[in-house]
């Protein structure tokens, strides 16, 4: 499987390539897992069933918010470092699902 994959060509949005519909159901417990795996699979697109709601509305409202809080804290971080002349890695770190709780109190 893993060798399949690597020999897949890269695709993007605009593609001329057969695409097929599907609806996937994931629990709750995996969706996270399974989205961010296929996500760096990079072999499919995902469409927003909720456009219509608001993001007040939707089910990870407190969780995106949690995120947007740890990216302020992560940038003001980041503009000190700048600030006192030290290098930082402008590449992410790409390492082992973490859990939200867990990051946050590392940051």
């Amino acid at each position: 499987m893993e060798r399949f994959i690597e020999n897949l060509p890269p695709m993007d949005l605009m593609r001329s390539e057969k695409m097929t519909f599907v609806q996937l159901i994931i629990p709750v417990e995996s969706a996270h897992r399974a989205v961010s795996y296929l996500g760096e699979l990079g072999l499919v697109q995902f469409r927003d069933l909720n456009a219509d709601k608001s993001p007040f509305q939707r089910t990870f409202v407190n969780q995106v918010k949690r995120c947007g809080e740890m990216s302020r804290k992560l940038r003001f971080v980041k503009e000190q470092i700048n600030k006192a002349g030290l290098l930082s890695s402008v590449h992410p770190v790409s390492g082992p699902d973490v859990e939200l709780e867990e990051l946050e109190v590392d940051i």
